[in-house]
């Protein structure tokens, strides 16, 4: 890709391009929302909003709201998602307003909004519902509150900023990770002046009386979703690098590999530069990049576990490569940009039509494609259907219950069996005694012992989906009478908790 002369750049990234350039994704993202079925973990969570509550095993609350408020009249994919489309436009808003007072450049603010939109974390992962979506908002928020507390020197946004930050640790607890990003920036930065004054200390504490109902929850629950956290992020024993590089792999993928190294590569050059607002970028995202990257020694972090660092990460890239003169930066941001759209659109091209034919490479390939997760669920449901006599479903693991639960429209009440991981299922009452059912699950589940479960089960029958003629899933279903379970799956038995604790590290789980 050539690159661009400077006045050539300037009358490309503009105000007006950007709005349609985003305007055009947006549309594109909204049409994958409404076409695409659920996702096992999308589903788990509007399960959560049908029964609102401060807390829940596996995360904070806030999906479960912003889910409960963008469904309120309808249950359709398109609704459930809507939240992660909005907040992908508040913070590009966001992004748009840091970037031209940190630089005073239209150009670098275009770019950076651009570049942020282009990321398939942003393009597809802001398009499923997680507790990704209300963390990016309110991590945003707070970011964009200190830097006018630092332009305008004002105490009272030092209390909006503890607002802010309690309702993103309402949403994810790794957003408790701004605190520090903070407080480094201060301790580095001229601004060190604020560590004498109560201001920031009275903020923190304002943010985590926010997230005090959370606290409360624990308290009456064994403390079970933090426990299951720090199983789940920090668990385990020091591994081989293997899995580091494994999560550096997965930090290229989702924001394109030119946009992280030229990132790294601004890093290094910031070590030449003295000026606040680099000082500030740095400290608001490599911290936290490399904090899942140390996380990754013990567990093997998501790749979008950081995601969060990119609000600022993508001005920190812009402003590497848009300010001054030079065209071999101007021209490695068009590469890095035209190769991260590139990937964005091939990869929710597939998702949505299959695009890639795996399956003529190797069915083992075919069967692993992720986007196989936004496909043959609805057959699933509509087979289901034709069970009347059924009164619940049992699965080998909470995503297949609620996506059962979302695919018949409720009318087939479905929960994990004994023997899945612990999940929010273990917190909600449950009584299956003497009940005919269904026990279904797929060729990826390890099927547990259904025959005990029931006095009679009928021969296993299979259901194939198929996708552009491969395979995306197998469905095994059993009919069973007279359930026999001597503990209903609602009840929150400790050694279920145990059993979810072990096992966190073992299989993925949401977020």
């Amino acid at each position: 890709m050539q690159s661009l002369q400077p006045t050539t750049m300037e009358q490309v990234l503009t105000k007006r391009t950007t709005v349609l350039l985003v305007g055009a994704l947006t549309l594109w993202r909204l049409y994958l929302s409404a076409t695409l079925e659920l996702h096992p973990d999308e589903a788990y969570y509007w399960l959560w909003s049908r029964q609102p509550d401060v807390a829940y095993f596996d995360h904070p609350p806030m999906v479960a709201w912003f889910i409960w408020l963008s469904t309120r009249h309808s249950d359709a994919e398109l609704w459930v998602r809507l939240p992660g489309t909005l907040v992908a436009l508040v913070v590009s808003g966001l992004i748009w307003q840091l970037a031209l007072q940190l630089t005073r450049s239209v150009a670098v603010a275009a770019g950076s909004v651009l570049l942020f939109n282009v990321y398939p974390l942003t393009l597809m992962g802001l398009m499923v519902i997680t507790p990704d979506i209300p963390v990016f908002l309110f991590w945003s928020l707070s970011l964009w509150l200190f830097w006018q507390l630092m332009r305008t020197g004002q105490t009272w946004l030092w209390y909006a900023l503890g607002l802010s930050f309690g309702l993103a640790l309402l949403s994810k607890y790794t957003a408790v990770l701004l605190a520090p990003c903070l407080f480094l920036y201060l301790l580095l930065s001229d601004e060190r002046r604020w560590l004498k004054t109560v201001h920031p200390y009275l903020a923190l504490l304002t943010g985590f009386a926010v997230f005090l109902p959370v606290v409360y929850w624990n308290s009456q629950h064994d403390w079970v979703s933090f426990a299951f956290q720090l199983n789940h992020g920090l668990g385990g024993a020091v591994r081989s690098l293997g899995p580091v590089m494994e999560y550096l792999a997965g930090q290229m993928l989702i924001t394109g590999p030119v946009v992280w190294l030229l990132g790294m590569a601004a890093a290094v050059a910031a070590l030449w530069r003295r000026d606040q607002a680099t000082l500030w970028l740095l400290a608001t995202s490599l911290p936290v990049i490399a904090f899942f990257g140390l996380s990754s020694l013990r567990t093997v972090a998501g790749p979008n576990w950081p995601a969060f660092a990119y609000v600022t990460f993508s001005i920190l890239v812009a402003r590497y490569c848009l300010e001054g003169d030079s065209r071999l930066r101007r021209g490695l941001w068009s590469l890095a940009f035209g190769l991260s759209l590139a990937l964005s659109v091939v990869l929710t091209l597939h998702a949505r039509f299959g695009l890639l034919p795996l399956h003529e490479f190797s069915p083992e390939l075919a069967a692993a494609d992720a986007s196989n997760g936004f496909h043959g669920w609805r057959e699933l449901g509509a087979e289901l259907r034709k069970h009347p006599e059924a009164a619940f479903a049992l699965a080998p693991s909470h995503q297949l219950s609620a996506q059962i639960i979302y695919y018949t429209g409720g009318r087939l009440p479905a929960r994990p069996e004994p023997e899945a991981r612990a999940s929010q299922f273990d917190l909600w009452p449950g009584q299956l005694q003497g009940q005919d059912g269904l026990y279904v699950w797929t060729d990826e589940d390890s099927a547990g012992p259904y025959e005990e479960y029931f006095a009679a089960t009928t021969p296993a029958r299979t259901l194939r989906v198929l996708r552009n003629g491969a395979a995306v899933r197998t469905y095994h279903l059993v009919e069973g009478q007279r359930a026999r379970l001597s503990t209903a799956p609602g009840d929150p038995a400790q050694h279920q908790l145990r059993l979810g604790l072990e096992r966190a590290g073992k299989r993925s789980g949401p977020g």
